[in-house]
């Protein structure tokens, strides 16, 4: 007789249906506002991707609580012009895991949103919904409080008669807001605004979908980068500023029930048994490039899943772990020099890889997701030199590329970076991408950016020294300021009648037409009690420049129609060319001027002067702070042009650093953390990227012959036979490094004379730099 217990299998059932409290749960579940509208939205937009409203425009409208609301009568409605639903799909919708959606193709994926976002923001939701041809509107409501008192799933369905036949939609309304939830919905709607349109902004912008927050567009946020046919050169290798990427994969199967791809001929999919498979195309699609403008945070690369934002610049493709050690930490490559701001950005659109149910991530660890990252930024490190260290080739992905050329931030054309002649104007091009998002004609395209970089580079106007000096001969002189023709020249004929008087209308237009606009400091100029006003500045090159008076001025100032102002500046005026005056801060200067006359203000213009400084010219501070990050920049220029030299005997150039230099050195590598070794790094040479500012200067010193002749410095050194002249070529440059060390340090004294010295001395070390081509 066995002993082994005996297992009963009859007819008893367990009933493991839910409690209806579970509807209220789901609204503890982790959505911001903006998610639970967003789910909802998601819900009209595959309709309108299914089938678009037929002479309408695909519409979702929004209204939220108003500021003031009390939370008991306050509501969130969501009204759109989609197709409508049956009867049956109105039941569906509102039932909790039923989709219709299959898990490709569609921006509603698992047929849980509806249910979280609606118990995330009330406790009662309305669905009204009609099709064109239906003669009523059907409705229900769920009162989540009433269904968890009573264990009822059951739910009323009320019809309401229809007016116009042809009307068809659904609207949603939330009522018994939570109390967390009318805060922030009754006060943020510009945020919420903001938020859906950076989301949804490639529907908006590609789709012709119209979202609106409150009667009020929502606006997509379009991506500010440089023209498609902009490209720096490094090493010889042009990189284009705007990357498109296209790389398709084998078709797999898809399970439409569970998501998991399958190869092709099966017929049931190896995960959930399913039969429900589809073959579909797997791709990675959009483009990477480079922003006009520079910023601590905006930046990065977006991926979207069928047209929606499921990561917003993303920086994952921005470092490397090394997939050889285990738990590694992943490792930032960019931005890491100073000012740490990154312009690297990007669209991807990932419509193959699954994502989590908040859709605010992909399943990283598909294959899916891993391939599309090698296709974007490859398998090793951005950096070249660390990547030749780890074992990897040089990075030639499209984010390596990018990297390259594009990771600094000097200003100018070699970096793409808009400039004043002295620095990067970084904040003047932020403000101006606001204009472009504001639809601005004159922001739309690149010239702006591309100008302020150009003439950046442009070299400021000299007056060679024999023109300011008496001749020798001054009869010479004389015939030439009188303009007495040289003896022998033919005699001229008759006298033309002088010109018609030229208008002061006509000066101004061949001023403008000449003029070269100088973007840094043209722009909007607004003060308090003085109004706004549009200032275009002009410079001039070989004109000479008349004021009404027709007096020869420096700088020439005149109101236009309504709030805009020209502002003329003749940069051959001998107050610039003699004097050295600035001819941005006289620019400044009758700005500030011509606001005080028109006020009839008493005020002082130093006055004036200093509050548009502070106020409209952000980027022209020569505070510490801003020097420093100047320096620190400039600083890291020179140890990358001479680190190819210290790597030719890295050994020997240690050792001519002093004790205390070694242990400096050391000392901020090791602050840094990088997982490389020391040894591997003084070996290399590399140790010079950490090398403190007298180490640098003490190198220099000592083997000028290593560094000067177009090696990292253009000055000469090896064509003196004078020793003294050797000399003092070497004191020049040791005498710029020190200053732009103290600079970068802060330790500069924070006296006006002072941070001017240390702003020249950065400028002059900058014009010394030789064109190094560096790998890195």
């Amino acid at each position: 007789m066995s002993s082994e217990p005996r297992v009963a299998v009859g007819e008893e059932t367990i009933d493991v249906t839910p409690h209806p409290r579970l509807l209220a749960v789901l609204g503890d579940i982790e959505f911001a506002p903006w998610q639970c509208l967003a789910e909802l939205i998601d819900n009209a937009f595959d309709d309108f991707l299914t089938a678009p409203p037929d002479g309408e425009t695909p519409t979702v409208a929004i209204s939220l609580p108003a500021r003031g609301s009390d939370r008991r009568d306050a509501q969130v409605w969501i009204n759109d012009n989609g197709r409508g639903m049956s009867l049956d799909h109105l039941s569906g919708a509102v039932s909790a895991g039923w989709t219709s959606n299959a898990r490709y193709g569609k921006l509603g994926l698992f047929g849980m949103g509806f249910n979280i976002a609606t118990a995330r923001l009330g406790n009662t939701t309305t669905v009204r919904t009609t099709r064109a041809g239906d003669p009523d509107w059907i409705s229900v409501t769920l009162d989540l409080h009433n269904m968890a008192a009573n264990a009822d799933f059951e739910v009323p369905v009320v019809r309401e008669p229809k007016d116009d036949l042809s009307v068809h939609g659904t609207e949603i309304i939330i009522s018994g807001l939570k109390q967390e939830q009318h805060e922030a919905l009754s006060r943020q709607q510009v945020k919420i605004r903001r938020v859906l349109g950076d989301v949804y902004s490639y529907l908006l912008r590609e789709k012709g979908f119209s979202l609106l927050v409150d009667n009020t567009a929502v606006q997509p946020l379009l991506p500010c980068v440089w023209n498609h046919d902009r490209a720096v050169v490094v090493s010889g290798e042009r990189i284009p500023a705007y990357i498109p990427i296209d790389k398709q994969l084998s078709p797999l199967l898809a399970c439409l029930d569970c998501g998991r791809w399958q190869d092709l001929g099966l017929t049931r999919c190896e995960e959930c048994g399913g039969s429900n498979l589809e073959e579909r195309e797997r791709r990675v699609t959009g483009w990477l490039g480079i922003q006009r403008y520079s910023h601590k945070t905006d930046f990065g690369v977006d991926f979207l899943r069928n047209g929606r934002k499921i990561l917003v610049r993303d920086l994952s493709l921005f470092s490397w772990a090394d997939p050889n050690e285990p738990g590694a930490r992943p490792i930032p490559e960019y931005p890491i020099e100073v000012p740490n701001e990154g312009r690297i950005v990007g669209e991807i659109h990932l419509d193959h890889v699954r994502v989590n149910y908040q859709k605010n991530a992909f399943e990283y660890d598909t294959p899916e997701w891993k391939y599309a990252v090698r296709v974007l930024r490859g398998d090793g490190p951005l950096r070249p030199q660390f990547a030749r260290s780890m074992g990897y080739d040089t990075n030639e992905s499209p984010i390596g590329l990018l990297f390259t050329g594009y990771r600094r931030l000097d200003p100018g054309l070699r970096r793409l970076v808009p400039g004043d002649g002295k620095t990067a104007i970084h904040q003047k091009a932020r403000d101006w991408a606001e204009l472009f998002r504001k639809g601005v004609a004159d922001y739309q395209d690149d010239t702006v950016w591309y100008e302020a970089a150009r003439q950046h580079d442009i070299p400021k106007p000299t007056v060679p020294p024999e023109a300011t000096q008496p001749s020798e001969d001054p009869e010479l002189d004389a015939r030439t300021r009188l303009d007495i023709p040289e003896p022998g020249e033919a005699t001229p004929g008759p006298i033309d009648p002088p010109p018609a008087r030229e208008t002061e209308e006509q000066k101004q237009q061949r001023y403008r037409t000449v003029g070269q606009v100088l973007p840094d400091i043209s722009g909007e100029y607004s003060l308090p009690n003085y109004s706004t006003w549009n200032v275009t500045v002009y410079a001039l090159s070989g004109t000479e420049l008349l004021d009404n008076n027709e007096q020869h001025v420096p700088v020439y100032a005149q109101g236009q129609r309504g709030p805009e102002v020209h502002v003329f500046v003749d940069l051959e005026h001998p107050l610039f060319t003699e004097f050295g005056s600035d001819p941005r801060e006289h620019a400044v200067l009758s700005i500030a001027e011509y606001m005080r006359e028109r006020r009839g203000s008493s005020a002082a213009v130093s006055s004036i002067v200093a509050e548009l400084k502070d106020r409209c010219l952000p980027d022209q501070r020569v505070t510490p702070s801003a020097l420093a990050a100047i320096a620190h920049s400039l600083l890291a220029r020179v140890r990358d042009a001479m680190r190819p030299v210290i790597a030719g005997n890295a050994e020997g150039f240690w050792s001519l650093i002093g004790a205390d230099d070694h242990a400096a050195t050391e000392q901020t590598y090791a602050s840094e953390g990088l997982d490389r070794a020391w040894d591997d790094v003084r070996a290399a040479g590399d140790w010079i990227s950490y090398a403190p500012v007298t180490s640098v200067a003490r190198l220099i010193g000592q083997r000028p012959g290593d560094f000067f002749d177009g090696k990292v410095f253009r000055a000469s050194y090896a064509a003196f036979q004078d020793s003294h002249a050797r000399s003092l070529a070497v004191s020049r440059i040791v005498g710029y490094l020190n200053d732009v060390g103290l600079l970068a340090e802060r330790r500069a004294r924070p006296r006006p004379d002072d941070l001017n010295r240390a702003r020249l001395s950065c400028r002059l070390l900058d014009d010394e730099l030789a064109e190094v081509s560096t790998d890195e």
